[in-house]
């Protein structure tokens, strides 16, 4: 049973982040290079206070491991992980730890870098800062872990207020994300946000390179392929009937352009908040448009190719090569956010009836 534990969650964990991790790796080692990471760190270990900058992403990377095991044991298809309560408790803590550690590996193997550097120069605050944030990594969740394990069969709360009302379409989705994926939705959020955030902030003088806020929007986009790949898993085990709906193909794009502005909400606020001064409201709505264009095009990827539902993770790593060249050249940001919805379009007229989808064993 331990074996089969640590595939169906760490395995498959890694297995279906793959490209998440690869664009990380593609940001982090791609753009800034070994060295500047030594410094950076060294730098953090000197003023521990500034260590924080650490612990937030591996508090954020540790959300996201807890909302995908989360999501693997409110899975139908791994119903037999409930299996895993009959397990005395010694031994399921045990497997907890382990679970855990190998969830969190990147992380252990980032901090063991920043140790090698801290350990000579007796930065002992700073070893011991990094090693019970590590140790609170591993050992807190696991009393939320128990109680999901308990409560995997949890009916969900009926909406009280308002529930008389029908829900719009548009909604069912958002409703989903907030009841089932509140993580990934957290996560994917945050990190957005905050790299809109990052991105105006970064530079603003009266000479601003308007290509930063594309670039910025090129990689919030991509973090929005995730909730693409969960509303076509929602659309297929909830909303079977959907395709024998009468809806005409305006009337599908029109849901998916209001479900976008209201996916977009948070970054939306962001950008026109924190808007450099120099650059127009119009180019601001020109970026929002590419970006809500990349997690609309890679919802319908799927549409045209079911069997690309494990690989659109992956789609970001030439994604964000050729986006970035193109910015590079200055193509209009409308042209590249129209060139997107005109691929959606196309997919949706002549592929969305046709496709196919077989949930994961």
């Amino acid at each position: 049973m331990n074996a089969v534990f640590f595939r169906t969650l760490v395995t498959e964990f890694y297995r279906q982040n793959s490209g998440f991790f690869l664009l990380i790796l593609l940001i982090s080692f791609g753009i800034i290079r070994s060295d500047d990471h030594v410094a950076l760190f060294r730098y953090a270990m000197a003023s521990p206070s500034t260590l924080v900058y650490y612990v937030i992403p591996w508090m954020l990377y540790g959300l996201k491991t807890l909302s995908f095991v989360r999501s693997q044991f409110r899975h139908p298809a791994y119903g037999f992980l409930d299996l895993w309560r009959l397990i005395p408790f010694g031994t399921r803590l045990s497997g907890w730890v382990t679970m855990q550690a190998g969830l969190l590996l990147p992380v252990f193997l980032y901090a063991g870098w920043m140790g090698v550097y801290a350990f000579p120069a007796r930065q002992w605050s700073a070893l011991v800062l990094i090693g019970l944030v590590l140790l609170g990594l591993v050992v807190l969740p696991i009393p939320l872990l128990e109680r999901m394990l308990h409560q995997t069969s949890r009916e969900v709360r009926v909406r009280t207020f308002i529930r008389h009302w029908p829900l719009p379409y548009p909604l069912y989705f958002i409703q989903h994300l907030f009841r089932r994926q509140p993580l990934l939705l957290l996560l994917t959020k945050i990190f957005s946000g905050l790299l809109i955030m990052g991105v105006c902030l970064l530079y603003p003088t009266d000479d601003y390179d308007e290509r930063l806020l594309t670039i910025g929007m090129l990689i919030g986009g991509l973090t929005q392929l995730g909730l693409a790949q969960e509303q076509y898993v929602f659309e297929h085990e909830y909303l079977l009937f959907l395709r024998n709906l009468p809806l005409s193909f305006g009337k599908r794009i029109g849901y998916l352009f209001v479900q976008g502005l209201l996916l977009f909400i948070p970054e939306t606020l962001l950008l026109f908040r924190y808007l450099p001064a120099t650059v127009s409201w119009l180019y601001a709505g020109k970026a929002l448009f590419f970006g809500m264009g990349l997690w609309l095009a890679g919802l319908h990827r799927l549409y045209q190719n079911d069997k690309s539902l494990e690989n659109l993770g992956s789609y970001g790593l030439w994604g964000f090569p050729v986006g970035l060249l193109l910015i590079m050249f200055q193509v209009d940001t409308a042209l590249l956010g129209l060139l997107l919805w005109a691929y959606a379009g196309w997919v949706n007229t002549y592929h969305y009836y046709r496709s196919e989808f077989h949930l994961p064993q």
